[in-house]
């Protein structure tokens, strides 16, 4: 069984840019960018009718979406 690492930090951005594509000190255009890309690249419905990928797509995504949510929430403080 796989143990998930808990990350914190510059751990977690460095792993969250990783996800995305992008090299430190990317601007949020680019983070963006990647983000909606990715979607569209791993989008469930893109692999409808075959429940393997499907599933792997869902996953996938939810780890772009997660990762875009804490880039996005650690750039645009107000």
């Amino acid at each position: 069984m796989k143990k998930e690492k808990k990350e914190k930090g510059p751990e977690k951005i460095n792993r969250c840019i990783e996800i995305l594509g992008l090299k430190p000190g990317a601007s949020q255009e680019e983070v963006n960018q990647a983000y909606r890309d990715l979607v569209n690249v791993w989008h469930p419905d893109r692999f409808m009718g075959n429940p393997r990928l499907e599933k792997k797509a869902e996953e996938k995504v939810k780890e772009i979406n997660a990762a875009y949510e804490y880039i996005k929430s650690f750039n645009c403080k107000t």
